[in-house]
């Protein structure tokens, strides 16, 4: 994410999303009500009757509804327009949708801007910064390809090694030699610095030898680690390992794994609450000091209400992406959970 401006006296943010990553954030720090202004594109007809020419304007719109398509990588915004220029291309009161892609600038208008969601912007600014992290977990049966992302474990491929043990001797080796250069590809052809290897058994750990046999580079800085399977719970279990806890140390997804560990061990001894009401009831009786929340439930009144509630005394809220692993695990909680100050 970039920011071009921040304005506290109209309260607006100019900003640049740059990754699928910053427009899901956008879409769920966006509220019904938020003025927002963006470059679009309408049907301008001369008269009646006439097909019309699509026209490049310039809109702001009364946020009404907030889609994020995964599969087009858009951003929709809908409402009705409050200003749009040239004027005459425009017609004020009807409704429109904005459709925000990577590289469009945005301006989001509120009534009051949470301490809370500048911080999550100012993360994905600092975010952005960052070399992005790819996890491949695998086996001696097969490989599973992975982005690590700010909304979560992206899955993009999975590789079979097609090996037997009915194969000869011979075949087997070049099977399996296939196998291994099919995964280098797939380091080599990821768009990220550093990849972390990880999975039962010795494979990883062939894999290893094979390459540095072969004096083969993949320009990546790979990392090791275990795991149980080369399934998504080994990419979970890889991210929470001693031996990429470093990588993640900053990033926004290891922080929400933490968090509910915390959180699980303190539901254990009774310190911690799940709910609205037993989550202010605890905020009240100076027993919460971070608040846990899924991205989902942000425009739900009685959360926002909390959340500002929250703000106001000083505890810390960490906003969770609900389709991620943590965030599901989350919802089984209400989606909003107290925790004591670690």
């Amino acid at each position: 994410m970039r920011v071009v401006r921040f304005n506290d006296v109209t309260n607006s943010l100019k900003a640049v999303p740059e990754s699928f990553d910053d427009l899901y954030l956008l879409a769920m720090i966006t509220s019904t009500g938020d003025s927002v202004e963006a470059k679009s594109t309408r049907r301008f007809r001369p008269s009646e009757g006439d097909k019309g020419e699509q026209k490049d304007v310039m809109i702001r719109i009364t946020v009404e509804k907030t889609e994020i398509d995964k599969n087009a990588g858009r951003l929709r915004l809908s409402g009705k327009i409050t200003f749009g220029r040239p004027e005459e291309f425009v017609t004020i009161g009807s409704y429109h949708t904005l459709n925000i892609g990577a590289g469009d600038v945005i301006d989001i208008q509120k009534p009051e801007w949470k301490r809370y969601i500048l911080a999550r912007i100012k993360q994905a600014v600092a975010q952005s910064k960052k070399p992005r992290l790819g996890i491949i977990v695998l086996d001696d049966e097969k490989a599973m390809v992975s982005y690590i992302k700010g909304y979560g474990i992206d899955i993009v491929s999975e590789l079979y090694s097609r090996l037997s043990k009915k194969m000869k001797e011979k075949d087997y080796e070049k099977q399996r030699e296939q196998y291994f250069n099919d995964i280098i590809n797939a380091i080599k052809n990821m768009s990220v610095d550093m990849v972390v290897l990880a999975g039962p058994g010795f494979t990883k750990e062939d894999i290893k030898k094979y390459m540095e046999n072969k004096d083969i580079e993949t320009g990546k800085r790979l990392v090791y680690a275990p795991a149980s399977d080369a399934e998504r719970s080994g990419i979970r279990e890889a991210m929470q390992s001693e031996a990429v806890a470093k990588v993640l140390e900053n990033e926004h997804v290891k922080r929400e794994f933490s968090y509910l560990n915390e959180f699980m061990a303190a539901l254990r001894t009774g310190s911690a609450f799940h709910g609205v009401d037993p989550v202010k009831q605890g905020i009240d009786n100076r027993k919460v000091g971070v608040v846990l929340v899924n991205d989902s439930v942000l425009n739900d009144e009685s959360v926002k209400s909390l959340l500002d509630y929250a703000d106001m005394r000083r505890v810390k809220i960490e906003i969770f992406n609900s389709d991620d692993d943590a965030g599901m695990q989350l919802r089984n909680f209400q989606n909003i959970v107290g925790l004591p100050s670690s």
